[in-house]
């Protein structure tokens, strides 16, 4: 394994991108989704990014990237068509022992990006550990056919009951088992076929029954 998979929480960190052209504005949208503090620096930004700095989502100084930018940032992440400076931002960043990705130049880099299947909160990352995007770009669609968006609500009824149980089930295992339980039942089939309010149904019967046959259990013991 060549890369060690990980999920960074970026809420609230200051994080840099070196670029502003469309494919910055693709790694940038992403950080701005994961609740990032984003810094631009780029000598120009394609129009979309304009607006976030004119709403305050983003900053932008507009000029050639310096050694300062760096400053306090948990992260950069370079996206420029030109090696000279997608170079000087990785050498800077490894001289500050910062995580760094310089796009389609994974020899730069100390950690990549994969690509996303996103069904709300729930993410499936693939990753050809930078040998071959355009394999990883056809896992993705693959992927993108076979989960769908019913999964996206089965996350939801699945935390929510995750929540619940936690205070009425004691043991990890029994809560464990509990939830595995409902993950393989007919729910997300009920999901479907249209019929959310089956599967929340399903989900509280499932507990009930659940807490029924642990106090049966507890009694003849």
């Amino acid at each position: 394994m060549r890369y060690y998979p990980i999920c960074l929480d970026l809420k609230g960190r200051p994080v840099l991108v070196v670029g502003g052209g469309v494919i910055a504005e693709g790694k940038i949208l992403q950080l701005v989704e994961a609740a990032a503090q984003v810094h631009v620096v780029s000598l120009s930004i394609t129009e979309n990014l304009t607006q976030l700095v004119r709403s305050s989502v983003i900053t932008f100084r507009q000029g050639e990237f310096k050694d300062d930018d760096l400053t306090d940032k948990v992260l950069v992440i370079c996206a420029t068509n030109q090696p000279a400076v997608n170079e000087f931002v990785a050498h800077a960043a490894a001289n500050r022992r910062m995580l760094c990705n310089v796009v389609d130049q994974p020899a730069l880099c100390n950690f990549i990006t994969p690509s996303l299947v996103m069904r709300g909160d729930l993410q499936i990352s693939i990753s050809s550990s930078g040998k071959s995007p355009t394999v990883a770009q056809r896992v993705k669609r693959e992927i993108s056919e076979l989960i769908g968006p019913e999964y996206e609500i089965l996350l939801e009824i699945a935390a929510e009951l995750r929540a619940q149980v936690r205070t009425i089930i004691p043991t990890f295992e029994g809560r464990r088992d509990f939830l595995r339980s409902f993950a393989d039942s007919e729910a997300l089939d009920l999901i479907r076929q249209g019929r959310e309010s089956d599967a929340r149904a399903l989900a509280q019967q499932q507990l009930r029954e659940y807490l029924l046959a642990s106090a049966t259990d507890n009694h003849a013991a």
